[in-house]
């Protein structure tokens, strides 16, 4: 497998280390480098990801951030022919049925709710980096993931 590149933007630095120890031990189990940038919100995010559009990325956006919000990156991401082709997964503690809605009408890849428990992210973080994206198609059947 070639190398893999995963955004993440969250504000929370809990969650941002969470998923960073998760990362490191997907990495190590399946002997294959995965670069994961995090940000704090979503500034430099859009500038970063045109600086580093690399094969196998993918971007994992929370919704409740300072400065743009998740719903404003997902929006600004789709309508750049840039990067509209980037697999986003909506990574998020709400289950409101109007805000998976929108992420899906937006343009989302996926929408997740923040696993509590570290196998649980690792099996999910996993999942997602075994998706074969270029021929993964949406829809309401596997777009919510608990």
């Amino acid at each position: 497998m070639d190398k893999i590149k995963i955004f993440y933007a969250d504000d929370d630095e809990d969650d941002l280390m969470f998923f960073n120890d998760a990362v490191e031990q997907i990495s190590q189990a399946i002997n294959t480098p995965i670069n994961l940038d995090t940000f704090k919100n979503g500034i430099n995010l859009i500038e970063n990801i045109k600086k580093n559009d690399v094969k196998n990325s993918m971007l994992l956006l929370d919704i409740n951030m300072p400065f743009k919000s998740g719903f404003d990156l997902l929006e600004e991401i789709r309508q750049d022919p840039e990067l509209n082709h980037f697999p986003i997964v909506m990574y998020s503690t709400s289950s409101e049925e109007y805000i998976i809605n929108k992420c899906q009408n937006l343009g989302a890849n996926h929408y997740v709710i923040k696993p509590a428990d570290f196998t649980d992210l690792v099996a999910l973080i996993t999942s997602f980096i075994n998706t074969d994206w270029e021929n993964h198609q949406v829809d309401f059947n596997n777009f919510f993931y608990v």
